[in-house]
């Protein structure tokens, strides 16, 4: 029952990012700005999002994981609701700043109790269904604006319906959210270690660093190359929001398959290749001879995206331990939101200034770096297990 909520509530914050990849055209006309404006957007979600990130682990340990979920999902439905309603600039400012304390609450405290709970396969087959709603986001606000002529913002009151019923099933299930290392001994709640014991290990660093790398990848690609293909490349912004969509569901696609064989042949492997071919992939959107290549390339991003931000959280625990997986995740998180604010609004800042044409070489040094930094992981990984021995 934990794990179909865990589902239904990653679906529920997937439909918001991915909605977002398409609708911001139509917000861009309502509140006269430009793409510029999305990195202030994504910044402020960014610094709702990180306080509740970094200090995830210690909130919880103090209120439980029910609880954090429960008041992420309220947040979450309170500034989607006031995003579908508002005709105001700094109204949508401060609804970002809802949505973003709501997604981390939910995020990370489903991201972890997966991660100390269920297989690797299960973390992909969350996030799998997180790429699932993403994909629907795009098709839910092109279903509205384009062929029912409607206004965007009834997309987001729609959204906010979705995640008040995710709310309602927070509440049902409050008291079940429970850690196996939730109580200790006397029945006190195990609090664990602190926060600068936890950033005293390396492992934490390389991780925070790898999730601004990926999401930064992720979010750049998701939101700015409608802008791409349909102003810089002259699309019709119907084949656009198609592609982008199908982005978002081989990102679906690929963690539902990659899980299980990383649960066989293990983590590090299957990165390599999944990081490599994110490079190839942005490189295919670069070079772009026509069309066709361009989507191709769009496509084998997103599926070699999907599995990198499950398998990395999954990893986490053997990486740093487990107690100090809650703060280590909660860290991971907070680079995430670094990465979704900070490198989608660099790129848009550059390509305001130089032109739409410099996406694709952005999103090849985001990949490259990417890469790099999960080699980095597992050299440590492999440091680690040589220092510990065979087991």
């Amino acid at each position: 029952m934990l794990l179909g909520v865990a589902f239904f509530s990653f679906v529920s914050i997937g439909l918001q990012g991915g909605a977002l990849s398409v609708a911001w055209l139509h917000m861009q006309e309502t509140f006269g700005k430009t793409l510029e404006s999305l990195g202030i957007l994504l910044g402020v979600m960014t610094a709702g999002g990180l306080v509740v990130n970094f200090l995830g682990g210690r909130i919880m340990g103090r209120i439980g994981i029910g609880w954090f979920c429960l008041l992420g999902g309220l947040s979450g439905a309170l500034g989607l609701l006031i995003t579908g309603t508002t005709t105001n600039w700094n109204g949508l400012i401060f609804a970002a700043l809802l949505i973003g304390v709501g997604r981390a609450g939910i995020n990370t405290g489903v991201n972890t109790f997966v991660a100390h709970r269920y297989a690797t396969s299960r973390m992909n087959w969350l996030h799998a269904v997180f790429g699932l709603g993403s994909a629907l986001g795009p098709l839910l606000v092109t279903f509205i604006a384009i062929e029912l002529a409607r206004p965007w913002q009834l997309s987001y009151l729609i959204l906010a319906g979705v995640h008040l019923s995710v709310t309602a099933l927070f509440t049902v299930t409050l008291n079940h959210w429970r850690f196996a290392t939730d109580q200790s001994e006397d029945g006190a709640k195990a609090r664990g270690p602190g926060i600068g014991a936890s950033l005293s290990l390396l492992p934490v660093w390389l991780g925070i660093a790898l999730f601004v790398s990926h999401t930064g990848i992720q979010l750049s690609t998701g939101q700015l190359t409608n802008n791409l293909f349909v102003e810089g490349r002259g699309i019709d912004p119907r084949v656009a929001g198609i592609w982008i969509s199908l982005f978002w569901g081989f990102i679906t696609l690929g963690r539902l398959l990659f899980g299980p064989i990383i649960d066989r042949v293990g983590a590090a492997p299957v990165l390599r290749a999944c990081t490599l071919g994110t490079v190839l992939g942005a490189t295919l959107l670069w070079w772009n001879p026509v069309e066709t290549v361009s989507f191709l390339g769009l496509a084998l991003m997103g599926f070699t995206i999907a599995p990198v931000f499950p398998t990395s959280v999954s990893r986490t625990p053997g990486l740093v331990g487990l107690e100090h997986a809650p703060n280590a995740i909660g860290f991971q998180m907070a680079g995430a939101a670094l990465g979704t604010a900070l490198l989608p609004g660099l790129v848009g800042f550059v390509s305001d200034h130089l032109g739409l044409a410099l996406i694709p070489p952005c999103l090849v040094l985001i990949a490259l770096a990417q890469f790099t930094i999960h080699e980095l992981v597992t050299r440590q990984e492999t440091r680690q297990r040589k220092a510990h021995g065979p087991a």
